[in-house]
């Protein structure tokens, strides 16, 4: 007959204190009741002799439990009650013989129930390790999103700051561009102002001409201009000649007057040729004068069109510039509340474990209070069952021996029952403080209660199946306890090996941040140089709006000089503006080259990480496997060296237990193993 046994100490019942359960340490043991005489025999009450574990299912152990305290409790009154002295030897021998059947098969029942508490144990393991699995994967989701957060946020930074030179670049060009239209349109309208007065001016001489002669065809304006100062000599010379006595004149004189007026003729000729030249090329003025200012006026009209598109253009620019900052702001606050959610979780665990642990502890000191009565309670039925398989002894030393056993026994059910009433207030202490109350009361009220046990014993009587009710109370409450903090709470070298987990992902994430720290720092070197190339550029788009004033003026002067030398020229500044271009050109090429360098620096860095990280699982898989190797040995070392005084005394039943042991003894050390 297999059962459940830890060897205790009667008369030393375990402490209870208020707020704190006492620490010891478990195992588990198979042991075996033998057969051996005794002084003296006990009565068994007929009341005992249908066990109700017959009909019991899987609480049946517990109600085996409560029938042989109950049976106990009320022995005295029956051995009071029932003159047992004329009974037959036989049939209470028989009697005896069908209590150990049923006791033998309550110990199957009770060997079957472990094996399912083992079961269990182990789905809760799998569950466990399902449930590590998860959270590792969620872990490491939760740093790849993260990593993914990062990149996007530095493409965006970089594709922001790309955008922004361009822009810059934009602005100081379009300024420089209108700049230089502004000072084209000032001298255009300087032009224009003193064309329009010399126009103005000649226009009034010409019509104060025309109006003091009234000429209406520009021949008769011309004639009229080139015989004036015939006219005035011919009117001289006929005032001259009225004068003059008419048959006077000599032949020599009428010579004089026609010479003087063919003369007269010749100059008023020339007088006319002269106007005309200077009207026709006053006139060919004037029209590439008109022609000038409307070549000026549709320019200007282009000026402003272009100002209006450019100015467009800054205001669409402004406006993506600022999408981009609230984009860079919206990345950010991601991934702050990701730091947050980071430590939130890690806290939830660090909770989770210590209420997990304080859990454990406390189911652990039921269980061993448990061993501790079963024990006690089976080596009082090995004792009552060798007292009754002994002869009654007919002599009065016999019977007085028998009355001092009785009363040594009355001592020991006296102890149980302080045991028991202990065991039961710790079950119960346990449920109030997994329910979240305060268990503070209930310890002060049993230390109250065990200090007057010798005054109060009976009132200490455990009810009937209270302890049963408690047991599977508390045995739900840790089944809640561990599904709702998502571990299962019976292998703490797990829970170690978690925290030391969370530990290094701490110190890994430390490690991220400063590296991350040192990539800003590297990239605000970037952002540094990335300025100087923007001021390089800056200064480039100045010597371009120069190069281009060159280019207008060269035009300008081009329109002068022989075609030739306008095509020497113009090769000449081509020549110079691809240099200029590629020379920008190279500049560029060096900027990306650089901005390559440090991406390819920085994703050399990410993978370093990475792999120290892959490296650190690996040891840490490795050290696991080395510290679970070793306990293994430890445990087989100390179950190989058991007393030797254990083995003599069970010798006849270590070989059936042996047997036994197997595969449930093995799960179970695998289980306990690291407690």
């Amino acid at each position: 007959m297999d059962g459940w046994s830890i060897t205790s100490r009667p008369g030393q019942p375990s402490p209870v204190r208020a707020g704190r359960l006492p620490r010891v340490q478990h195992h588990w043991s198979w042991t075996a009741t033998a057969w051996s005489p005794g002084p003296a025999p006990l009565r068994i009450p007929a009341a005992s002799r249908v066990h109700p574990l017959r009909h019991a299912g899987t609480g049946g152990l517990g109600m085996a439990l409560e029938e042989e305290l109950a049976m106990l409790t009320g022995e005295r009154d029956d051995e009071e009650e029932l003159p047992d002295l004329e009974m037959p030897v036989v049939g209470h021998n028989a009697d005896l013989l069908s209590l150990f059947r049923q006791k033998e098969k309550d110990l199957v029942l009770a060997a079957k129930l472990g094996k399912a508490l083992l079961e269990r144990n182990q789905d809760l393991s799998k569950q466990y390790e399902k449930m590590h699995k998860d959270l590792n994967e969620k872990l490491e989701h939760l740093e790849q999103e993260k990593h993914e957060l990062r990149r996007r946020l530095e493409r965006r930074e970089g594709e922001w700051e790309g955008r922004v030179a361009e822009l810059e670049t934009d602005v100081q060009q379009l300024q420089c561009e209108l700049e230089l239209h502004q000072v084209q349109l000032r001298e255009a309208d300087r032009d224009k102002t003193k064309a329009i007065s010399e126009l103005s001016e000649q226009n009034h001489r010409l019509l104060e001409q025309l109006s003091s002669h009234l000429v209406t065809t520009p021949q008769g304006h011309s004639r009229v201009v080139a015989l004036l100062p015939p006219v005035k000599l011919l009117f001289r010379a006929e005032l001259s000649l009225r004068q003059i006595r008419p048959g006077r004149l000599s032949s020599q004189q009428s010579t004089d007057t026609d010479s003087h007026q063919s003369y007269l003729r010749t100059g008023a000729a020339e007088v006319e040729k002269q106007l005309s030249t200077q009207v026709h090329s006053l006139r060919g003025d004037f029209r590439e004068k008109s022609m000038s200012t409307r070549q000026h006026m549709t320019g200007l009209e282009t000026l402003q069109a272009e100002i209006k598109m450019l100015s467009e253009r800054k205001m669409e620019l402004e406006r993506r510039v600022h999408i981009m900052l609230e984009e860079n702001e919206l990345l950010q606050s991601t991934v702050d509340d990701f730091r947050e959610r980071t430590l939130v979780l890690e806290k939830q665990c660090q909770e989770k474990d210590l209420q997990l642990r304080q859990s454990q502890l406390e189911l652990q000191e039921v269980q061993v209070s448990h061993r501790q009565l079963t024990s006690r309670l089976e080596e009082l039925s090995e004792e009552h069952s060798l007292h009754g398989l002994t002869p009654h002894p007919s002599s009065l030393l016999c019977e007085i021996e028998q009355s001092m056993e009785q009363e040594e026994q009355e001592q020991e059910r006296e102890q149980l029952r302080l045991q028991l009433w202990e065991a039961y207030c710790e079950v119960r202490s346990l449920c109030s403080h997994l329910r979240g109350n305060d268990i503070t009361d209930s310890a002060l009220s049993t230390d109250s209660s065990m200090d007057d046990s010798s005054e109060t014993s009976s009132a200490k009587d455990v009810p009937t199946g209270s302890l049963h009710t408690g047991l599977l109370e508390l045995r739900r409450l840790t089944q809640n306890l561990l599904d709702g903090n998502e571990s299962t709470g019976s292998r703490r070298s797990d829970e170690e090996a978690l925290e030391e987990q969370v530990r290094k992902m701490g110190e890994e994430l430390r490690e991220v941040r400063e590296l991350h720290e040192a990539e800003q720092d590297k990239t605000r070197s970037g952002q540094g140089e990335l300025l100087q190339l923007h001021n390089q550029m800056a200064l480039l788009s100045v010597e371009m709006c120069s190069l281009r004033e060159d280019n207008q003026r060269m035009r300008v002067m081009a329109e002068i000089r022989e075609p030739s030398e306008q095509l020497q020229s113009a090769i000449r500044d081509r020549d110079d503006a691809i240099a200029k271009k590629k020379a920008v050109e190279m500049e560029l090429a060096k900027c990306k080259i650089d901005i390559m360098s440090l991406n390819s620096q920085l994703l050399d860095a990410i993978q370093q990480k990475l792999n120290l990280s892959q490296q650190l699982e690996a040891w840490q898989d490795d050290m696991h496997r080395v510290i679970d190797q070793q306990l293994m040995d430890k445990h087989q070392d100390e179950w190989r060296s058991a007393p030797p005084s254990l083995s003599r005394a069970h010798g006849s039943q270590s070989s059936r237990r042996a047997h036994r042991i197997s595969d449930q003894d093995k799960r179970l050390f695998s289980f306990f193993k690291k407690n």
